[in-house]
């Protein structure tokens, strides 16, 4: 892979990475699809706290104090595909890759019509294959081939958007 075609991919990257913060702006509104009618009220306040709380913390950027609230939510209520999103969401941003694919796959599996965690679990990915390409780039050329072929896929991938 070229220099041109490496920086026309990143500058896609980017693109989408500022799409989807633009996109993130906005709170979700939070529905517990956990079923459990026997929360009281007070709980539910609760977990709305440390919801919020979260949200406040991811705004903030301060993406560890935001990973610990939502943990604390999701202990509360563990099958909120709400929390788990955005304890994902913290993840990623921690680069903790694989508890976030877990986690997006727990809220998708909850709640399957779910335009953010798809999103995010998308972003997720892309984060993961640069990653990989940074370990690649480690290898020096012993990984030459392999660095062009994730280039290329990354590449392609890009073009289909």
């Amino acid at each position: 892979m070229n220099k041109k075609t490496l920086f026309c991919m990143l500058v896609v990257l980017g693109l989408l990475a500022g799409r989807s913060q633009a996109s993130g702006t906005s709170a979700p509104q939070m529905q517990s699809d956990s079923g459990n009618s026997g929360n009281s009220a007070s709980q539910n306040q609760v977990e709305v706290s440390l919801y919020q709380q979260g949200l406040e913390a991811t705004k903030a950027n301060d993406f560890e104090k935001a990973r610990d609230l939502f943990q604390q939510a999701l202990d509360q209520d563990p099958y909120n595909p709400d929390i788990l999103n955005m304890l994902a969401h913290s993840q990623r941003k921690l680069g903790k890759i694989d508890d976030a694919i877990d986690n997006y796959r727990k809220a998708l599996n909850i709640r399957p019509d779910f335009p953010e965690a798809r999103e995010y679990l998308g972003e997720t990915y892309v984060q993961a294959a640069l990653q990989q390409l940074d370990i690649l780039k480690s290898y020096g050329d012993s990984a030459k081939e392999e660095i062009e072929d994730l280039g290329e896929a990354l590449a392609d991938a890009a073009k289909k958007i």
